[in-house]
């Protein structure tokens, strides 16, 4: 069987890099109302995009957020991209969550 790497956030550590990403005044994050609504348990991150925004690094981030393969975007700093865990699953599951897509392009 073959495992496959996989950054996984929990709810709270999705709200938390939210009100984070808010709070540092990035472009990318999720309103708070849909997290309020949310009911996964886990939220896989299928695609992370180095960057610069006004000459400060951060990681753009497209975070799944339901079993429909809606997703959405989020900017993180560098050291909180880091701290995300990463979870082994099997390699169908890596690949359906690779299958969901990202959000449309971000301005």
């Amino acid at each position: 069987m073959k495992l496959m790497k996989l950054k996984m956030l929990d709810h709270p550590s999705l709200v938390r890099l939210n009100q984070s990403s808010i709070g540092a005044g990035r472009r990318q994050h999720l309103p708070p109302e849909l997290l309020a609504k949310a009911s996964q348990t886990r939220y896989p991150v299928n695609l992370a995009v180095h960057r610069q925004r006004d000459g400060q690094h951060e990681v753009r981030l497209s975070v799944v957020l339901d079993a429909a393969g809606q997703s959405a975007w989020l900017d993180v700093s560098p050291q909180e991209f880091s701290a995300i865990p990463e979870v082994e699953v099997i390699f169908d599951v890596w690949e359906g969550v690779m299958c969901a897509g990202n959000p449309p392009p971000a301005p």
